[in-house]
C-alpha cells in the first residue's frame, strides 16, 4: 500500500496509556502470540521447500513465505503499513537496504513494503537459536553477525559482500540496535564496509511507528501504523575503505530526512558515528 508522505498525521502520535489501552495491548499480544509461532513455523517449514529449487527461484520463494509470515502476523496486531516511494532510480539486486530499527515490528513491515525484491537480513547470532526461526534464517541465507567479536563480524559481512554479488539483496540496520525513543541513533561503520566490498548501492529506508505499536523491552501491542518511506540508491561504484565514513554520513541524512516524511519527530543529527566501543548504536549517556 502507498501513501503520500505527510498524509494521516495521527500515524506518529503514541497510543494512549491508559487503563483501558494497555488491558487492550496485553489482550492483543496474547491473541497474536499463538498465531506468530504458527505462522513460523509453517513458513519456516515452507521456506525449506527452496533447498529444492534454483537459487533464484528460492529467493522468490522463501520471500513470498516472509510476506505470508509478516502479513498475517500484522493484520492480526493491527498495524496496518503504509509505504511510500520516493522518486528516483532502485536496482533490482545486488545490492543493500540500510534503514533506521525502532521495533521489532519493523522487520515485518520491511517484508510487506519491500516485497518487490525479497531480501536477507544481517541478523544478530541469537537470532539463529530459536527453533524453526532460526532454521529458516540459515536455510534462507540470511547473513548470521557476532555483534561480541569484531573479527567475527567483519567476516560475516565479507560473506554478506559474496551474495550480494551474486545478486542477493541485503537489509542492514546500521544502528546495531532498536531506538528506545524512536529517534535515528549513530551508525555502526560495518554495513558500509559491507557495501564498498561488495561495490552494491545502497538503498535508504526510514519507518516510524513501530516504536508506537511493540515498544522496546515490553510485551504490550498497540494497533497502530507503521510507515515506510523508500528512498532512491546511492551509489558506491569506485569508492574505497577510505570513503567509508562519508558514506555512512550521506545515507545517515538521508534517512534522516524521509523518516520526517514519514510522520516521525526530528532527530539528533550528530553524533553521525556511533562511539568507539559500543556494541551497539546508541549515544553516549
Amino acid at each position: 500500500m502507498t501513501s503520500p508522505p505527510g498524509a494521516d498525521a495521527s500515524a506518529s502520535a503514541a497510543p494512549s496509556d491508559g487503563a483501558l489501552s494497555v488491558v487492550a495491548a496485553w489482550g492483543r499480544f496474547w491473541l497474536v502470540m499463538p498465531w506468530a509461532c504458527i505462522a513460523t513455523v509453517l513458513a519456516a517449514t515452507g521456506g525449506a521447500l527452496g533447498l529444492l529449487m534454483t537459487r533464484q527461484t528460492a529467493r522468490r520463494w522463501q520471500g513470498l513465505c516472509a510476506v505470508f509470515w509478516a502479513g498475517t502476523i500484522l493484520w492480526i496486531a493491527r498495524c496496518p503499513v503504509q509505504t511510500t516511494f520516493l522518486p528516483g532510480e532502485r536496482p533490482t539486486r545486488g545490492f543493500l537496504y540500510a534503514s533506521n530499527h525502532s521495533s521489532i515490528l519493523d522487520i515485518l513491515a520491511l517484508f510487506l513494503s519491500l516485497r518487490g525484491t525479497p531480501f536477507v537480513f544481517a541478523a544478530k547470532k541469537e537470532l539463529f537459536k530459536i527453533p524453526f526461526l532460526g532454521w529458516h534464517l540459515r536455510i534462507a541465507g540470511f547473513v548470521e553477525v557476532d555483534r561480541q567479536h569484531h573479527d567475527r563480524a567483519l567476516q560475516s559481512y565479507a560473506k554478506a559482500a559474496a551474495q550480494v554479488r551474486d545478486g542477493a539483496v541485503v537489509t542492514v540496520y546500521p544502528e546495531g540496535t532498536r531506538s528506545l525513543d524512536g529517534t535515528v541513533l549513530p551508525f555502526k561503520k560495518g554495513p558500509f564496509l559491507l557495501a564498498i566490498e561488495a561495490q552494491a548501492p545502497i538503498v535508504p529506508v526510514a519507518t516510524d511507528g513501530g516504536q508506537h505499536a511493540l515498544r522496546k523491552h515490553s510485551l504490550r501491542l498497540y494497533g497502530h501504523p507503521i510507515r515506510v518511506v523508500v528512498g532512491p540508491q546511492i551509489e558506491t561504484r569506485g569508492l574505497t575503505i577510505d570513503d567509508r565514513d562519508d558514506l555512512l554520513r550521506r545515507v545517515r541524512v538521508e534517512i534522516l530526512a524521509q523518516h520526517l516524511l514519514a510522520g516521525a519527530g526530528p532527530s539528533p543529527v550528530e553524533p553521525m558515528i556511533a562511539p568507539p566501543g559500543k556494541q551497539s548504536g546508541e549515544r553516549p549517556e
